[in-house]
């Protein structure tokens, strides 16, 4: 059974967000929605006090390094300067937000809480959006952005995205293992939209009570960031990719998601292609929930993700 938290949450989500990607609601476009959700993560979600961030350009977006500050006393080298030590792992963490939207605050406290568990350093690709920046701009960006990241980290590393960020990392990662270049030791998905095809079940989709999205709102953002765009490309819809020689992947999901199907689909994928996969679907709980911190759930997930990276750090 869902906690109380989550039933708020879930109410809250179906009179507030999904209403706010209805076109048929309050029209206003996706720009202007990411301008009022970029306004609203900053004002209520405070930047992690621990959590500093230096800026890697690239040719038209940036590649965000996200380190944690492990504390300095009167009894450190140089008192009063952060310490940052030696992280023992590193992160690519590809931020979701439909190809179209961001909130670097909220992602920023869920990687920071992350980076906190497992030692770590985080990279974080801020990638162009649709629709001013359709396919194959984001994917482009993501792609320099992981190369800049191998430049600068040498040591083992993990690599995760949630929702259109888990689509960008999925088909980031089909490339590398194709362009020879240096795997991660596991991959972790949340919520992850695989299949922009939309090849699966209609009737379950239509069916589906997600309080986040609605099949309108979905269409919306996979149209923005298509624009015409073939969606069986595998740099698109990377469930219809070629799945053979990849490290273990961790998909992780509500069963109140429109894109649970996308997970339990590729979950089969992955396993029947011969790699290791495990897959974790938790009960009445909406999109990317890890990222609503007060949830004994998201608590429950992000449990989930750090035991499955420390299994696989190598």
């Amino acid at each position: 059974m869902a906690s109380w938290q989550a039933k708020v949450l879930n109410s809250i989500l179906s009179y507030i967000a999904r209403p706010s990607m209805n076109a048929r609601g309050v029209r206003m476009s996706l720009p202007d929605i990411r301008l009022r959700l970029l306004s609203l993560d900053c004002r209520y979600l405070p930047w992690p006090e621990a959590l500093t961030t230096k800026e890697l350009p690239l040719t038209h977006s940036k590649l965000l390094h996200y380190q944690m500050q492990k504390g300095a006393d009167e009894s450190s080298p140089s008192p009063g300067v952060a310490d940052y030590g030696q992280s023992e792992l590193a992160i690519f963490y590809v931020r979701g937000g439909g190809f179209c939207l961001k909130t670097p605050h909220a992602h920023a406290r869920y990687i920071a809480s992350l980076c906190a568990e497992l030692n770590a350093d985080a990279f974080v690709p801020d990638y162009r959006l649709a629709p001013e920046h359709p396919f194959p701009a984001p994917f482009e960006d993501v792609l320099e952005g992981f190369r800049a990241f191998l430049d600068a980290w040498s040591g083992p590393f993990v690599l995760m995205g949630d929702s259109a960020g888990g689509n960008l990392a999925m088909a980031l990662l089909l490339n590398a293992r194709d362009l020879g270049l240096k795997l991660p030791q596991s991959c972790v998905l949340l919520s992850p939209a695989l299949d922009l095809a939309i090849t699966g079940d209609s009737e379950r989709l239509l069916a589906a009570d997600d309080p986040f999205f609605t099949p309108e709102s979905l269409l919306r953002l996979r149209g923005a960031y298509l624009q015409g765009t073939n969606p069986m490309l595998p740099e698109v819809s990377p469930l219809h990719g070629e799945l053979h020689g990849l490290p273990p992947v961790l998909l992780l999901a509500g069963t109140r998601e429109l894109l649970l199907e996308d997970a339990e689909r590729m979950a089969m994928r992955l396993a029947a292609a011969g790699n290791a996969v495990e897959s974790r679907f938790i009960a009445n709980m909406p999109h990317v929930f890890p990222l609503f911190e007060l949830l004994p759930e998201a608590v429950e997930g992000r449990g989930i993700i750090v035991d499955f990276i420390r299994r696989h750090q190598g």
